[in-house]
């Protein structure tokens, strides 16, 4: 009885089996979507400029040291190399950019001028819209910073020279956000031992210069 009943069993399983056999399984279709990874500074920027970005920081405490007090305290945050905050979000906008160039022990103010940012594909659009020293680039996202990479332009307002067309046009720096609508955008200088500091503190946009 029992290797009858087994007999049985075994039967419909393999008429079963038969049947699926000779039927075909559609096709199915599994559309992949190819996922574009975001540009950084670090895919972009050069060796050489990577490392007077990883300087900025020690040059930033240098310079702060060797500034008089009184001067110091009358620049704060901007020479305060532990004056960054988290957060550093910078919208999209107008900004007055007010410069000063530290050398030596030395600080020379200058002009408040004009900045623009703006969102771009490519990260963050920088733009000086007015004064001298025109530079033009790119802000990129990283932690509680910004890494700029940009260049100088013939004429300001002008965004015709992008990074690493020129390496003697080439300007590297960090944007850290240092008070409430206050930011400091700190740029290698052109000479050694040179330091650009850029005060951006928003602006509506109907005060800005029209081009």
């Amino acid at each position: 009885m029992v290797r009858r009943s087994g007999i049985f069993l075994v039967l419909p399983l393999a008429a079963a089996l038969a049947a699926c056999a000779g039927k075909e399984r559609p096709a199915t279709a599994i559309a992949v979507e190819a996922v574009e990874t975001p540009v950084t500074w670090r895919d972009t920027i050069a060796p050489h400029d990577r490392l007077t970005l990883d300087a900025l920081p020690q040059r930033l405490a240098s310079f702060a040291a060797k500034v008089p007090t009184r001067q110091r305290q009358a620049q704060a945050p901007l020479l305060d190399p532990a004056a960054a905050l988290d957060h550093a979000t910078l919208p999209p906008g107008a900004y007055h950019c007010r410069a000063l160039r530290v050398a030596r022990a030395t600080i020379r103010k200058g002009s408040a001028d004009f900045c623009h940012v703006s969102g771009e594909p490519e990260g963050m659009g920088f733009v000086k819209q007015t004064g001298t020293a025109p530079t033009a680039g790119y802000l990129y996202a990283d932690g509680d910073r910004y890494v700029f990479l940009g260049a100088k332009q013939r004429r300001a307002g002008e965004n015709a020279v992008a990074y690493g067309t020129n390496q003697a046009a080439d300007v590297v720096g960090v944007v850290e956000r240092v008070g409430n609508f206050r930011w400091r955008m700190a740029v290698a200088g052109a000479a050694p031992g040179q330091l650009d500091l850029y005060e951006l503190t928003p602006v509506p946009p109907e005060q800005q210069p029209r081009g």
